[in-house]
């Protein structure tokens, strides 16, 4: 995500030397920085409803109901599954963090990957809250 935002600022030093006839390089610019800011932090919580996952400021964000969760389970992710908000086999996916994720396998079939660098611990935080629920 950091790359991202660097392009993001190369592009803009660029853009802005060549003068404003290339003003679509630093809007081009403007927009890498922001979604490398939004993509760069994934933020994940586990309360006694649901697990919620959000980028950035909160915004994308995905709910899952603990009462809709049939199953959890760490996996891992293959390399070109790649980080941000991705398509995968029977869902979708949201990650940051490298190769490793939690599956949630929900009682539709569908499933939500989240890609953390603590999967044991976020494991157990949804098998807790699941417990209790």
């Amino acid at each position: 995500m950091y790359l991202i935002c660097g392009v993001g600022v190369g592009l803009a030093v660029v853009g802005l030397g060549v003068g404003w006839g290339r003003w679509w390089l630093v809007a081009l610019a403007v927009l890498l920085v922001v979604v490398g800011v939004v993509a760069a932090r994934l933020t994940v919580t586990v309360d006694e409803l649901a697990v919620i996952a959000s980028f950035g400021w909160g915004w994308p964000r995905r709910r899952i109901e603990l009462n809709t969760i049939e199953a959890a389970a760490g996996v891992d992710n293959s390399w070109w599954h790649g980080w941000g908000i991705r398509k995968v086999r029977g869902g979708w996916m949201y990650n940051n963090a490298g190769r490793e994720s939690v599956e949630l396998t929900m009682r539709s079939g569908k499933v939500f990957r989240i890609g953390t660098d603590e999967p044991a611990a976020l494991l157990a935080a949804v098998d807790q809250a699941r417990r209790t629920a």
